[in-house]
């Protein structure tokens, strides 16, 4: 048997030893069962690409919700400028609201930062649920982004951030270009938000296509075999933990609800649907598009609300139990 292949398994052997004999253990089962439901496949491969980070759920939202509840910036924001009317999608924005939302119900703090083009969207999803001034915008032109990032070095330090969280951002492919589903090169629409890694604080992504922000976490050959362009597409950004799901406002939704899971009852609020439906409408609103059929209406993915919401409420269900 091969060397390396033995040695890891001994060290997954000894890591689910750790974690069965931590008080952490009782948790577990329950998000098992919502990483299950979020990854559910809308034609993407979900189901098989979350098998490769299948704990990263439960260690992300351990990470944010015990000890110290995190202080977190959640990057969001994929514009599409194929659009009749181009403008960011449904999909992220708001998984983004609700994390930051849940960070600050337990005590903790989140800033949605995303770029110019996305920011009519982004600003109006997170309009009822953060403060103004935690909804950061990234400069338009390249030039201005090196003294922006050093502005946000400063608001890391003044108010002690421990985590970025990447949710439905488009990153680095292969040649550097950011791409989207469709194998097109938006880095003209595109800030460089994956250098917010250089930030050197824990990272989290969610993705649901290939091409996000976290997707080097895993090895690039599932995405590719199981995602149409993925060989061009796939991005080469790694964070820590790397939550796959159907789309990615359902592992946004994720992992509020393995917080939930783990004793945080003030997050209920974020398990009822209207939530979600008024966040959703107020994205429209203000222009935001589906990102399959490119049309401004309340939808995700090309998902009927019917299967989009069936999936919000599986969560929610087994969050609370």
């Amino acid at each position: 048997m091969d060397q390396t292949i033995t040695t890891a398994s001994m060290h997954r052997s000894e890591a689910w030893k750790r974690l069965r004999h931590s008080g952490d253990w009782r948790w577990y089962r329950r998000v098992a069962r919502i990483r299950d439901l979020a990854a559910h496949d809308v034609g993407r491969g979900s189901e098989t690409l979350m098998t490769f980070s299948r704990a990263d759920l439960f260690r992300a939202a351990r990470a944010l919700a015990t000890g110290r509840t995190s202080r977190a910036l959640v990057v969001t924001g994929f514009y599409i400028p194929a659009a009749s009317e181009p403008a960011a999608e449904s999909d992220g924005p708001v998984g983004a609201v609700e994390i930051c939302a849940a960070l600050r119900a337990m005590g903790g703090d989140g800033w949605m930062v995303t770029d110019h083009w996305c920011r009519p969207v982004v600003s109006a999803a997170a309009k009822d649920a953060i403060p103004e001034d935690h909804v950061l915008i990234a400069p338009r032109d390249e030039g201005d982004f090196d003294s922006w990032m050093g502005s946000l070095r400063g608001l890391v330090r003044d108010h002690a951030i421990d985590t970025v969280i990447y949710i439905e951002r488009v990153g680095p492919s292969r040649d550097g270009e950011p791409k989207n589903m469709r194998g097109m090169n938006i880095r003209q629409w595109t800030a460089p938000l994956s250098r917010l890694t250089e930030l050197g604080l824990h990272t989290i992504g969610v993705g649901d296509g290939g091409n996000e922000i976290g997707m080097g976490r895993i090895d690039p050959l599932p995405i590719e075999a199981v995602v149409d362009h993925g060989v061009q597409i796939v991005c080469t950004v790694p964070t820590r933990e790397l939550i796959i799901a159907g789309t990615s406002n359902w592992g946004g939704h994720a992992l509020v609800c393995a917080m939930r899971a783990m004793g945080h009852d003030e997050l209920d609020p974020f398990l009822d649907e209207a939530w979600h439906r008024d966040v959703l409408g107020a994205i429209v609103d203000a222009g935001g598009l589906d990102g399959v059929t490119l049309r401004n209406t309340p939808t995700v993915d090309g998902l009927s609300e019917d299967d989009y919401y069936a999936t919000v409420r599986a969560m929610s269900v087994a969050a609370a139990r």
